[in-house]
């Protein structure tokens, strides 16, 4: 089986992407199998797909060309199996406003949200767009002015406005539907988990297994698998949460989470003795044929 790992593309998270892509390409070929890697680029967005030779299509995309339905709805077109979500949940668990709705719905508590600046009736708020990751083009605003600005410099980007919750950073990572455990993240060059706490090295540190409450920890978990269920995604998943006074707060799920040196899904792996390899070796061999 000829494996073609896809990295790159045009989003804000292209550099992330080649990072991933880059480890997955190594463990893949450490591990013996026939990959190569492709860098999608504006030039190649469509021929990169439809002129290369591959059984198997390995996701390696951050952002919303990649992650959130675009690619998987031409590989669908050329029926090329492709590791991860189909199209559908891709494209949901890419709108943070959409997937926190979801949640909702599912008994899972969130933040409380607003549509418009005149809604909000307290401060700090949270500006984010609502279809990018990496913790790009998140302004936290404490008055009107500073949210206006934020409004002003996202341009026309669909937004996320919600509440500020000042509490700590829990992950919990899902593969194929079973929560692996929770990882709590301890920012190190800022006070919040930004990119560069992110992706540089001792940007953070991470402690796994979580030394958290048994039941929220188990809540965690619990809502983690729901929320893969429920959006109906596929191979691995990473679920974010905000802890303060024993609530868990839902921020998001990631569907083609990082797997860089520093990202948080590596680490959650060893909790069930998955070794970085073992994680790219079950999504080649689990993926879903569409």
């Amino acid at each position: 089986m000829k494996i073609a790992v896809f990295m790159g593309g045009v989003s804000s998270e292209r550099e992330v992407s080649l990072w991933t892509g880059t480890a997955v390409l190594e463990s893949l070929k450490r591990m013996g199998y026939d990959a190569y890697g492709i860098d999608v680029t504006e030039e190649n967005g469509l021929s990169a797909y439809t002129e290369n030779t591959y059984d198997l299509a390995f996701l390696a995309f951050h952002g919303e060309d990649g992650e959130g339905g675009r690619v998987q709805s031409i590989l669908d077109i050329l029926r090329k199996p492709y590791t991860g979500s189909g199209v559908i949940p891709s494209a949901v668990a890419m709108d943070k406003a959409l997937t926190k709705r979801i949640a909702h719905d599912c008994g899972i508590r969130i933040a409380k949200s607003y549509e418009n600046l005149d809604e909000v009736d307290s401060w700090p708020v949270v500006v984010k767009p609502a279809r990018e990751g990496s913790s790009i083009g998140v302004y936290i605003c404490k008055d009107r002015a500073e949210a206006e600005k934020a409004l002003a410099e996202s341009g026309d980007k669909k937004l996320v406005i919600e509440e500020f919750i000042k509490g700590e950073e829990l992950t919990v990572g899902v593969l194929n539907g079973e929560a692996l455990g929770v990882l709590r993240i301890f920012p190190q060059k800022s006070a919040m988990y930004d990119y560069k706490s992110k992706y540089a090295v001792g940007g953070s540190v991470h402690e796994f297994p979580a030394k958290i409450k048994k039941k929220i920890y188990d809540r965690a978990m619990a809502e983690s698998e729901l929320i893969h269920r429920e959006l109906g995604l596929a191979g691995i998943s990473r679920s974010d949460f905000l802890m303060k006074d024993d609530e868990l707060y839902f921020l998001e799920v990631n569907t083609c989470p990082g797997m860089t040196k520093t990202s948080l899904v590596p680490d959650l792996g060893t909790l069930k003795g998955y070794t970085y390899d073992d994680l790219i070796r079950i999504m080649v061999e689990t993926f879903q044929p569409r």
